[in-house]
């Protein structure tokens, strides 16, 4: 590797190690108090979220109860939980619909409780389209509680194209094609120490 190209990717490692620990740093004051009930709510289609989300939370190093969306019951779950890290993986052009739901039915409870949201994406923010991309599914991420939460953050998916079903394989074959015109290939793009780091911040 050459002197410039090593110091470029040393650049760059720094400044997700940064991104992550100024977040950390931000949040930490909200998640200390052990009395308040924490939970890390995510919307998962084929893993990469949940797993995301079980990074966090092992970084977290405080009592915090994982929750997929599509097993809970709306009402109940905003009112026992006093703080929430809520996050969804990205489908095409948007949020879990049952995420954005959620939101939406719950927002009068949620709206001072939801102190910190993430994405997982394809998308990454090397150019100024991929960061306006990445800033459009926050925006409609955050629509529903009608005000942004105190922190964000974004990380790499997964795309197994072995475990789509035929539908959504059908699906992305067409968006890679007419849209993104690229071949359509598995990747994994995520990110287990960048995930662990941004939860160990949040501990207190």
């Amino acid at each position: 590797m050459k002197r410039r190209e090593f110091i470029k990717l040393g650049s760059s490692a720094l400044l997700i190690s940064m991104s992550a620990l100024n977040f950390g740093c931000s949040i930490q004051p909200l998640v200390k108090d052990k009395n308040k009930k924490v939970a890390i709510l995510y919307a998962t289609r084929y893993g990469a979220t949940k797993d995301t989300s079980m990074w966090i939370a092992e970084g977290l190093g405080r009592e915090v109860d994982l929750l997929n969306v599509e097993e809970i019951n709306f009402e109940e779950t905003a009112k026992k939980y006093d703080l929430f890290i809520v996050g969804s993986g990205v489908w095409i052009d948007g949020v879990h619909n049952d995420m954005i739901r959620f939101l939406e039915t719950q927002k009068e409870e949620l709206r001072e409780k939801v102190i910190a949201t993430f994405i997982l994406c394809g998308t990454t923010a090397k150019d100024a389209k991929g960061k306006e991309r990445i800033q459009h599914y926050f925006s409609k991420f955050h629509a529903p509680l009608e005000k942004k939460p105190q922190l964000s953050n974004y990380f790499g998916g997964r795309m197994n194209i072995e475990r789509l079903n035929e539908k959504d394989r059908k699906i992305l074959t067409i968006f890679y094609k007419k849209i993104l015109k690229r071949e359509f290939v598995s990747w994994d793009r995520t990110q287990p120490e960048k995930a662990k780091s941004f939860g160990m911040k949040l501990k207190a």
